[in-house]
């Protein structure tokens, strides 16, 4: 996320919604690049997806945690 702050701050004004600042990255040819506001957006998104899926099996009553990672 500090990564994502960070370019909100350098121009609040032109960057004030993320798909805003994915945009700019991918025509500036930077959206690819290592530490990029969208390779941070990807991670997050992969870090919440893998939380929903543990979420989901402990929901559906798996008490094992080593088997609901």
């Amino acid at each position: 996320l500090q990564k994502i702050n960070q370019k909100f701050i350098t121009n609040k004004e032109e960057f004030d919604t993320l798909q805003k600042i994915v945009l700019h990255e991918v025509n500036a040819g930077v959206a690819q690049v290592r530490n990029s506001a969208t390779e941070a957006l990807l991670w997050l998104k992969r870090g919440l997806k893998f939380l929903k899926g543990f979420l989901m099996e402990v929901k559906n009553g798996e008490k094992n945690i080593q088997t609901a990672l």
